[in-house]
């Protein structure tokens, strides 16, 4: 049986990590971390821990596209 191409989940754009600039778009399975953190986050946008909107910035709190400061990647 083939096994189907994983498709990564929606961020938004403006999310980085050093794990991000380090390993690309392979990050989540090359950081100790996994899939469920991704170390120190910050916001491109705002260049700072938290978005532009004052909320927190991590994979999964920068993966709702009910955020008024998300943009799909």
């Amino acid at each position: 049986m083939m096994e189907l191409p994983q498709v990564p989940g929606l961020r938004c754009i403006h999310l980085h990590s050093k794990a991000m600039a380090i390993h690309g778009e392979d990050f989540q399975q090359n950081t100790s971390e996994g899939k469920d953190g991704i170390g120190n986050c910050w916001c491109v946008k705002s260049g700072r821990s938290l978005g532009p909107d004052d909320g927190a910035v991590g994979l999964g709190v920068c993966s709702n596209p009910e955020r008024d400061c998300y943009e799909e990647y």
